[in-house]
Parts: C-alpha cells; sequence; structure tokens
C-alpha cells in the first residue's frame, strides 16, 4: 500500500507543474476606447470577482499578449461564452452580508471604472452583474446605447431589527410598464430576490424572450455531466491491538483485498466557460476483504473473516491543473461518508474434529474517510482516476482501533 501512496503523492506533486505555462484563450473581440475592434483571443479565466484587465492576443500561437484594462477598451466578447461592457460611474459601497450590517441606513457610494458582465439581454433591457471583495452588485440598461444604472438593494439595522430596502422593485417595476409588462409580470416581480438567478428570469419576462435567446451572449456550453464509473478497489485493514487480527501468519504484514468498485454521479463546473473548478459528488459501492488465519503450537487454528460492504457518498472539489478541450489532468479531495452492512466477523477456532465460534470485534455502520484524487479526462468521454483513501477507523473499543486504507483505480464515462 505505501508504493501505491508514494506513486499518488509524486503524481500529485508534478501535476500543478502543467499549469504554469496553460492559459484559456478563446476566440472573441476587444472595442477599444478609439471605438476600434480588434479581432483576436481573449484569455478568460476563473474570475471569482469581475476582472480589472484582460489579456489579449491576435493570433492563438503568439507568445506575446496584450492587457487591456478600463482605460484602454469599452468592451469585449468571448464568442459565445461571456461578454463584459466598461462601465465608469457611482457603485452602491453599503455590505448586505448580514454579518456586516451598518447601524441605519447606509447610502455610501464611490466612483470607479469596472467591466460589468453582461448576464441577460433583449431589445428592451439589459441587465449586468458586478461582482467585487464586497458583494454582488447588478445594473440594468435600457435599449441599445442605455447607460448602467445600479439596481438598489439595501440591508441595514435599525432598532435592532432587520430592514430589507428593496428599491431595486420599483425599478423593475418601472420597467415593466413601460415595456408592456402584464400582471403577471408585476407578480413575478414581487417574488424577484436580489440574486442571479431571479433577476435574469425576470430580465427575460421584460425583454418577451427565453433562455434560448441568451446563448448569443452567455452562450451555451453545458454546466452538469453524469458520469457512471468502474473499477478496483485495493485495501488494507490494520488495527492496534496487542494481539493483532489483521497481521499476516507471520505478523510480519497486513493482509491485501482487491474487490470491484461502481459508481454513479455528476459533474458540476463552477464556470462553464471555464471548466477548471468542479464541484463532483457521487454514490459508489465497493467492499472491504480480510480473512486470515494463524495457527497455534497444540495443532489448533483461529480464522477470522470480515467482509465490509460500502455504499458511500462521496462530495469532492476538483480542480483542472491542465485544462483543454480534448485533455484535462485534475486532482481533487472530499469527504466519504461511508454506510455499511457487514458479514463474517467472528473467530472460528479449529481443533481436530471440535469447532466454536465467537462474536469477532464492534464495528460501526456509519463512518467517514477522506479520499484524494488525481485523473486525466480524454476527449471529454473518459476520466481515468486514481485515488488515495488514507487510514479511516471504522471500530473503536477504548484505546484501540480497527482501520483501513485504499487505493481505488477506476475509468469513468462522462454523458454529454
Amino acid at each position: 500500500m505505501n508504493y501505491f501512496f508514494k506513486l499518488l503523492l509524486i503524481a500529485a506533486l508534478i501535476t500543478p507543474l502543467f499549469t504554469f505555462a496553460q492559459s484559456n484563450y478563446k476566440p472573441g473581440f476587444v472595442v477599444t476606447t478609439k471605438g476600434d475592434t480588434l479581432q483576436g483571443f481573449i484569455n478568460i479565466k476563473e474570475w471569482n470577482v469581475n476582472p480589472k484587465k484582460i489579456s489579449f492576443k491576435i493570433s492563438r500561437d503568439n507568445k506575446e499578449s496584450r492587457d487591456f484594462g478600463t482605460n484602454d477598451i469599452t468592451f469585449f466578447k468571448a464568442t459565445n461564452l461571456e461578454t463584459y461592457q466598461r462601465y465608469i460611474g457611482l457603485l452602491n459601497t453599503d455590505p448586505t452580508n448580514i454579518s456586516s450590517l451598518s447601524n441605519g441606513r447606509n447610502t455610501d457610494t464611490k466612483t470607479d471604472s469596472v467591466f460589468l458582465k453582461v448576464i441577460q439581454k433583449g431589445s428592451n433591457i439589459t441587465l449586468f452583474e458586478y461582482a467585487d471583495d464586497l458583494k454582488n452588485h447588478y445594473f440594468v440598461a435600457e435599449g441599445k446605447d442605455g447607460l448602467p444604472v445600479e439596481l438598489v438593494y439595501r440591508v441595514y439595522k435599525n432598532d435592532g431589527k432587520t430592514v430589507n430596502e428593496n428599491g431595486y422593485m420599483q425599478q423593475l417595476f418601472t420597467l415593466s410598464e413601460k415595456y408592456n409588462g402584464n400582471d403577471a409580470l408585476k407578480t413575478r416581480i414581487e417574488r424577484t430576490d436580489y440574486n442571479f438567478t431571479d433577476l435574469v428570469e425576470t430580465a427575460r419576462l421584460i425583454n418577451h424572450n427565453d433562455k434560448k435567446d441568451d446563448e448569443s451572449t452567455t452562450g451555451k456550453k453545458q454546466g452538469t455531466f453524469l458520469f457512471a464509473s468502474a473499477g478496483l478497489n485495493i485495501s488494507t485493514m490494520s488495527s492496534n491491538f496487542a494481539f493483532d487480527d489483521f497481521k499476516s501468519n507471520d505478523g510480519s504484514s497486513t493482509p491485501t483485498s482487491f474487490f470491484p468498485r461502481i459508481a454513479i454521479g455528476a459533474n458540476v463546473l463552477a464556470n462553464p466557460n471555464t471548466g477548471k473548478l468542479v464541484f463532483r459528488a457521487q454514490l459508489a459501492y465497493t467492499a472491504n476483504k480480510y480473512k486470515g488465519t494463524k495457527a497455534y503450537s497444540d495443532g489448533g487454528t483461529r480464522t477470522f473473516p470480515l467482509t465490509q460492504n460500502n455504499i458511500s457518498i462521496i462530495p469532492q472539489i476538483l480542480y483542472n491543473f491542465y485544462n483543454t478541450d480534448s485533455f484535462k489532468l485534475y486532482g481533487a479531495a472530499g469527504t466519504s461518508f461511508n454506510i455499511s452492512n457487514y458479514s463474517g466477523n467472528k473467530y472460528i477456532f479449529k481443533n481436530g474434529n471440535i469447532t466454536k465460534e465467537v462474536d469477532g470485534i464492534i464495528v460501526q455502520s456509519r463512518w467517514f474517510s477522506f479520499p484524494l484524487n488525481i485523473g486525466a479526462v480524454i476527449s471529454k468521454k473518459f476520466d481515468i482516476s486514481a485515488a488515495y483513501i488514507p487510514n479511516a477507523i471504522f471500530t473503536r473499543y477504548n484505546n484501540d482501533y480497527v482501520q483501513v486504507s485504499a487505493v481505488q483505480i477506476g475509468i469513468n464515462y462522462i454523458f454529454n
């Protein structure tokens, strides 16, 4: 088992080296402050907040790139992926996080120059999002050339009570009336929370379009992928008992179990346009098996069989260190919530014609383990992975315990 662990550790240390030279240039264009349009390639990243600047190349093969900020360009678009527009104006700076609310109404603003992300666009209005370290802001602009205006949402404390000021609703009501909104739309606005999903849906209704109409602006990349997996579980049980039941007959090593592993699951991309950060969840089945026999000097033997059947729910965070459409290298970590059923688990003593059975160890039906994965995705279809599960305890007797470690090798088939 140590041999497999060393291989996995070496691979995990080497994998990040692939990231240093990697980028994610996608076809697109920028519009300069002089009004010129430059066709080329934009480096789309896993932005947690809106970018202050972007890297741009005329050709994907160019080694040199140019950085463009709000002083250089007014607009940039990665074709069928993301669209951003420059905004120079006021930003509300009042916090909306419940843990950092102000006492009394806070109307603080600042003037800034930023890139707003287009998240819904139609003939009547355009909806923008701007995320900074403080909060998510949403803006709306009318028509083709209208200036963005921030949708107002404030939360503050007043005499110990939390006050929600939904100014954005009145702004949306006004737009709805202007663009022939009906009673159903007004009811929808009343139920619209200040978040991405609700505001995008309401903007679609004001624009009288649907989700498919957004594809030209926000792209149509799939964000969730289902997969099925088959592989091999190689496990070792051990304990700290003074008389270790999990060592071989001569006491020198622990026996290894080989058992199939199957799983189904889903990968959810944090940003489908970059595909680097992935939230993975899977439901898996495998077993850890042990059977050992010890001989006594009087000719008797003691056999101890144990089979642990496991159904596991495994949420993980996965990161593609090397990320292209045809090939990806990743690492992942998470927690496995294991539900186990046991068979065997008896000491069987034999001496001549005499056989005696005694109850075995006290086991837990629910326990945790912490898998570490590395893998490669080939042609968007085949995910070849290896996992190392460090020693995980599934039973205890005061200060004594039994634990299992494993290496799992498998292949996932990804359904598009």
